[in-house]
């Protein structure tokens, strides 16, 4: 029997958040997302220029009694958030112990609980060098059990790449909402091609950093080790000294540091998760204080 992936105490925790985007809920579906829309809705909201094709039912005629210039009524309605959780379950996420799969699906589950209590469209996607598997469109509080089984399902392995995985899933149209992609990164081509074909969509993205204590450490200082590469099985051998240490170290905080800095450039959120971090730490605390969950 497999061990829940995440408790019943944590689950019931969890029901009092909701994920945060910086896109306005497009959903089509009622959902507990507040959006502005025209014609009649829950409560006035603003007002804005009339464009072509706008229903005329909308037009406030006062206002262009006073002032000659068409605007339209928008009103706050209940809308549901598309979300899209990628997982990458490339060869690479299978490193430490927790592995850094193991910890990034247990993320994604607690995020698409969160979507479901909240009545949005949660999608998963399982990403390594394309599409490995997907759930579309699950909605509705009674998806989390559908959802966690589909990720336990889920074995790591193959190579990264986000850019082929992205231009295969966003081949058709899909709607505007939030994405947050769960990774440790290590894309051979690297972040940014994948990266740049979500800015070029126009979306809203939280990018989830998985980071493995062993990613900081190659080995003891003054050792000869063989590094076998966990996607291609290509094989380095090194001397480990403490300058090779310092300078490992040194490109991997740049590495980290150019993600933090592309996603601030964007908008976007970036969060950095060590794997030797409980769950509850991440989602409750860490993604609470980026202002990622309310």
């Amino acid at each position: 029997m497999q061990t829940p992936l995440l408790s019943h105490d944590f689950l019931r925790r969890l029901d009092r958040l909701r994920l945060a985007s910086n896109e306005p809920a497009r959903g089509h579906l009622k959902g507990l997302h507040r959006a502005n829309r025209t014609g009649p809705g829950m409560e006035f909201a603003d007002f804005r220029p009339y464009a072509s094709g706008d229903d005329l039912k909308s037009v406030d005629w006062r206002a262009y009694q006073r002032l000659e210039k068409l605007f339209v009524k928008l009103f706050v309605e209940e809308a549901d958030l598309p979300i899209y959780i990628f997982l990458d379950t490339s060869a690479s996420m299978g490193v430490g112990s927790p592995s850094k799969f193991e910890f990034g699906r247990k993320t994604a589950a607690a995020l698409a609980h969160i979507g479901f209590v909240n009545m949005d469209r949660v999608n998963l996607i399982a990403v390594a060098e394309g599409i490995v598997q997907e759930r579309s469109g699950l909605r509705g509080k009674n998806q989390s059990w559908p959802a966690f089984e589909f990720l336990q399902r889920l074995e790591c392995g193959g190579k990264t790449s986000f850019e082929a995985a992205f231009k295969r899933y966003f081949a058709v149209p899909r709607a505007k909402g939030l994405i947050v992609v769960i990774s440790d990164y290590l894309d051979p081509a690297g972040f940014e091609p994948g990266l740049r074909m979500l800015r070029n969509l126009r979306q809203d993205v939280l990018a989830l950093q998985v980071i493995s204590p062993s990613d900081f450490e190659l080995a003891a200082v003054d050792s000869e080790v063989v590094l076998v590469d966990a996607e291609d099985a290509g094989e380095s051998r090194l001397h480990i000294t403490a300058a090779l240490m310092q300078a490992y170290r040194q490109e991997f905080d740049a590495h980290c540091a150019a993600i933090s800095a592309y996603c601030d450039k964007n908008g976007w959120g970036h969060v950095r998760a060590m794997t030797d971090m409980q769950i509850e730490a991440l989602v409750l605390h860490a993604l609470r204080k980026e202002g990622l969950l309310r």
